[in-house]
């Protein structure tokens, strides 16, 4: 028979370890209180059940938590109008329900900033006057021209892309800039070489290495680049470390010439130069459907919240295609290739073509609302009204007043900004750029000035008031405003974005950012 343990020796054990303790204690009286502390510190902190519930929270209690913390903060911004009548009070609640609802409707694109007429530019010297200290703060990138530049979601950082296949972050309050190093990833097909591909190969007008446009997500989760090797390069840019490429089989079939993020999501929109426009989901890293309808190649796209995509092509069109509904809408332009587009509000966008054109859109009308001719350039590029004179739209309408003064001639006028190669490439707008949310807009040629408009009402539609100019030598790439809209920055080169029609040697490749001043209202 198994021997069975006597009861006792367990709790004898037990009360001789606590004399022991006891026999501790009163060898060293001076402990007793620390350790009295100590236990009295225990007992108030949670149990282990305790901290398992606080950790254990789901993601609808989060969200929860946090429209919860959103609606303090909002209320006690509104109580700085507080009052002991009810009525206020009641108004009150009405102002915080308004704000809600307009940070959602500024969210969706819906509703706008006024902020345009809040700017204060610098009067626009004249290309002999100009110089170095007066055309913003210039960043050195690469050898060849920058062609495309996004910026993080705090306005920290700006991404940029050029010709020569660069990647490039750059700090822009300290100026430091960091280069993505990609040269040797798996899914690299980019060649070590000295020169872009088309420097040695004249018949080819886009090197496999060059790069041509950048994008980020909302969450600066992702960093996605496309170019000439027909691929989409998926980085993460906190750590700047390459994940993988999206093509192949399913991808473009020529070159990619732009990208756009839907905001709020990792749904990405690219288009190239085989007459597609194609849908990714970077949640799963895949391919999703392939958009057709343009006769040409498609030379650039955009996107907000809504899933509404707008492209421009050189098919003289834009097209606005809905996602859900499977369907798109076809609108002609005036005069040539549409070059650049960009959303205002959810139903609205600006486009610049390479005639020189820059026109506004509704999702209403079939044609422009407003096309302001030769926008850079009156009638020579360098002369035009610039700061304080308003453009004519083509049907008619003024920008901001019924009447407006005769555009000055090269006679009487001499040419501002910081100088231009002159040609009709010249005024051939490269880039758009609207700060989101507000009513400010920015186009971009090879004339020497970024020009600033504002977008204003008219009789058929929205119109552009033409607000002034920022000195910027070479041809601009690309435009992004700082969500605030305090500052602009332009991708510039000395040649255009897709080709070599014309070369300033006098330009650098870079960046080029502008301080913008906005007064209180």
């Amino acid at each position: 028979m198994p021997k069975v343990k006597p009861k006792g020796s367990k709790n004898k054990k037990a009360s001789t370890g606590g004399s022991r303790k006891r026999v501790a204690s009163a060898a060293f009286p001076a402990e007793n209180g620390r350790d009295e502390f100590f236990n009295d510190s225990d007992s108030d902190a949670p149990s282990q059940g305790e901290e398992q519930e606080q950790q254990a929270e789901t993601p609808a209690e989060k969200r929860l938590r946090l429209a919860k913390e959103y609606l303090h903060h909002m209320r006690s911004v509104e109580a700085q109008a507080d009052s002991n009548s009810d009525d206020e009070e009641a108004g009150a609640q009405d102002s915080l329900g308004q704000l809600l609802k307009d940070n959602a409707m500024q969210a969706a694109g819906y509703l706008q900033r006024k902020i345009a007429h809040q700017l204060e530019l610098p009067e626009l010297r004249t290309v002999s006057e100009t110089d170095a200290s007066t055309s913003g703060r210039f960043i050195r990138t690469s050898k060849m021209a920058v062609t495309a530049v996004c910026l993080s979601s705090d306005d920290r950082t700006a991404y940029s892309v050029s010709k020569d296949g660069t990647i490039f972050a750059h700090d822009l309050e300290s100026g430091k800039r960091t280069k993505f190093d990609w040269q040797r990833t798996a899914d690299n097909a980019h060649e070590e070489v000295g020169k872009a591909e088309w420097m040695k190969r004249k018949a080819r007008s886009i090197s496999k290495n060059a790069l041509l446009a950048v994008a980020i997500s909302s969450d600066d989760r992702y960093l996605a680049v496309g170019g000439g090797d027909n691929k989409i390069h998926i980085w993460d840019p906190s750590s700047r470390q390459y994940i993988r490429s999206l093509g192949g089989g399913t991808g473009h079939k020529d070159i990619i010439t732009g990208l756009a993020f839907r905001d709020g999501t990792h749904q990405l929109f690219s288009c190239g130069a085989d007459r597609a426009v194609k849908i990714w989901s970077l949640d799963d890293m895949a391919y999703v459907d392939t958009l057709f309808g343009h006769q040409s190649e498609v030379l650039a796209i955009d996107v907000l919240r809504q899933e509404r995509v707008v492209s421009s092509g050189h098919d003289h069109t834009c097209r606005v295609w809905k996602i859900a509904e499977e369907s798109q809408l076809i609108f002609r332009a005036y005069g040539m290739a549409v070059d650049c587009c960009k959303y205002i509000t959810g139903t609205e966008w600006v486009t610049g073509a390479s005639d020189g054109s820059l026109a506004t859109w509704s999702q209403t009308k079939k044609r422009p609302t407003s096309v302001l001719r030769r926008a850079h350039g009156y009638p020579n590029p360098g002369l035009g009204p610039v700061n304080g004179q308003v453009a004519n739209s083509l049907n008619g309408q003024a920008a901001a007043a019924e009447e407006s003064s005769p555009s000055p001639t090269a006679a009487d006028a001499e040419p501002v900004g910081a100088g231009s190669v002159g040609g009709d490439a010249a005024a051939w707008i490269g880039a758009v750029g609207v700060c989101k949310g507000t009513d400010l807009v920015a186009s971009g040629a090879g004339d020497g000035v970024i020009r600033l408009w504002q977008v204003a009402d008219g009789k058929v539609g929205k119109v552009l008031k033409e607000l002034g100019g920022l000195p910027a030598r070479g041809f601009v790439n690309s435009l992004q405003f700082s969500k605030s809209g305090k500052f602009l920055v332009a991708g510039m080169g000395q040649e255009q974005r897709l080709g070599r029609w014309t070369r300033d040697g006098a330009a650098k490749n870079g960046l080029l950012v502008h301080q913008l001043n906005l007064h209180s209202s």
